[in-house]
């Protein structure tokens, strides 16, 4: 079990026997950890991948997200460029918690989103958004686009007759897919929904 996972347990106990979690001095004088840093580093794992909810600046501010009923974890995959189509690696960096009633049992993921073309529907980069694996989109939906090996994030709408993927800020021009369902461009999925930290 990895160093986290044992803290993870320990908070949780301490939770259960005391009725508060521990001190970030607690934990680490528990694991041996020298530093308040060190802990914090493992902390934030932790909150990382949604085990986890710190309220900074409070001596016990954890609170356990896993035992949530509603709870689930999410990846975050890469990054989303939403200005001009940017290369995203597609690794995990982390997870975050959502309520599972936004998903509905579907097969989502998260990706967080760079530049400012969809400012527009109110989606800013650093905002995280929540997308349902979708090949086939429906038309006005919000996008993650895989275009050349390239994502972007955009509406998904036809013009003439015709696919395009528009972005929500006039400095944009329109994407149009010329050839879409080949394998130049693949419809990774639909937002469902965006996250953002105000902190």
């Amino acid at each position: 079990m990895k160093k986290e996972e044992l803290i993870y347990e320990f908070i949780k106990s301490e939770i259960e026997s005391k009725g508060a979690p521990p001190t970030i001095r607690e934990i680490g004088k528990e694991f041996k950890i020298s530093s308040t840093n060190g802990v914090r580093y493992f902390l934030k794992k932790l909150e990382d991948r949604g085990l986890i909810r710190r309220v900074r600046r409070r001596a016990r501010g954890i609170s356990l997200m896993g035992s949530q009923p509603f709870a689930q974890h999410i990846p975050i995959l890469g990054r989303v460029a939403a200005g001009k189509p940017g290369i995203s690696d597609e690794y995990v960096e982390g997870h975050i918690v959502i309520d599972k009633r936004i998903s509905k049992g579907e097969k989502v993921f998260g990706l967080r989103v760079k530049g400012d073309s969809m400012v527009g529907a109110g989606i800013f980069e650093g905002d995280i958004a929540v997308v349902k694996q979708k090949q086939i989109p429906d038309e006005g939906e919000i996008v993650v686009a895989m275009i050349d090996g390239e994502v972007t994030l955009k509406r998904f709408l036809k013009k003439n007759g015709k696919p395009i993927l528009r972005a929500e800020n006039p400095n944009y021009q329109d994407i149009e897919l010329n050839k879409f369902g080949e394998d130049r461009v693949r419809i990774l999925g639909s937002v469902i929904s965006i996250v953002r930290r105000f902190y």
